[in-house]
Order: structure tokens, then C-alpha cells, then sequence
């Protein structure tokens, strides 16, 4: 349990706990935001659309953050197309992803509401289980990491997987 879970309001002035290894390397944590080699996650949605994404070098594991050389991470940029009281859905087809839920984060708003689980369901269907701030609404953005390299079109409903 961290201060922000337990002092949401702290969110207003740190950022929540961030797995650096996660999410591609040189990725920073901010409040509201998420940074990938200084690129604003929240701005890049805005400029694509959801659903989107970002990919960059993989963090080499317990290299304290060197940049691997062949492998990658993609951050998947998903609006919250749909929510209630148990579940959210997602804008993106997500069923063979295997994104990092522990580390999805809220980009563009700081919410002060505790944090809860919820059944996330991506456009396809595919059930998974993510904790995000109990007032998430209809057009959030959330930023998960999911390893290797994916692209928009296996996100984008009416799109072909490749």
C-alpha cells in the first residue's frame, strides 16, 4: 500500500509509485502524466486518438534502467469507453496483449477517489483486472505498458490482426 492509495489527495503533489522496468526505458512518472523519452503520453493521445500507442527500448531487467538493444515496450493508450460499478470497458481490442494492469495509470486528470478494482474489458471482450480511482469515467485515458512491440492496428476495432 502506498501514500497516494491511502492519501489520494497526496496525488495533487507526487506521483503514484512507478515500476521504472515496466514501461519503456526512460519513461518518467508525473502527475497526471506520463513521459516517454520527454514525449507527454496524455498530449500524444490527444494528437492520434485512442486507441494508440507508444513504444520505446525495454528496460534490461535489473539493469537499474539501461536500455535494451532488441527488445521493446509499448504503452497502450486506451479511453474508457464504458464504466460502472464493477467494470470498465476499453476502447482498444486488448484479448491478445498481455498488458502490465498493476501499472495502469489515470493520464489527464488527478482524481481524488480511493482506488478499486474493476473487470477491465477491452473492445473485443477479453476480461482482465485493473485498480484505478473509483470515480473513472466515459473518456478517460489510461496508459498501461505491455511488453513488446505492438501496433495500432492490433488495437483499433475493424482493424485485422496481424
Amino acid at each position: 500500500m502506498t501514500l497516494t492509495t491511502i492519501l489520494p489527495t497526496l496525488r495533487d503533489s507526487i506521483p503514484a509509485p512507478f515500476d521504472s522496468a515496466a514501461w519503456p526505458a526512460g519513461a518518467r512518472a508525473g502527475i497526471g502524466d506520463v513521459t516517454v523519452s520527454a514525449i507527454s503520453l496524455r498530449r500524444y493521445a490527444e494528437l492520434c486518438g485512442t486507441p494508440c500507442v507508444c513504444t520505446g527500448a525495454a528496460v534490461i531487467p535489473l539493469s537499474g534502467g539501461v536500455a535494451s538493444r532488441t527488445d521493446s515496450t509499448t504503452v497502450l493508450l486506451l479511453g474508457i469507453a464504458a464504466v460502472d460499478d464493477r467494470a470498465v470497458v476499453v476502447d482498444g481490442r486488448i484479448s491478445h496483449l498481455q498488458p502490465v494492469w498493476r501499472e495502469a495509470r489515470l493520464l489527464g486528470r488527478v482524481s481524488h477517489a480511493h482506488e478499486k478494482p474493476f473487470a477491465v474489458r477491452g473492445a473485443d471482450g477479453s476480461p482482465a483486472a485493473v485498480v484505478l480511482p473509483g470515480d473513472v469515467r466515459v473518456g478517460d485515458l489510461v496508459a498501461v505498458p505491455c511488453p513488446g512491440l505492438h501496433t495500432v492496428g492490433e488495437l483499433r476495432v475493424g482493424v485485422a490482426k496481424g
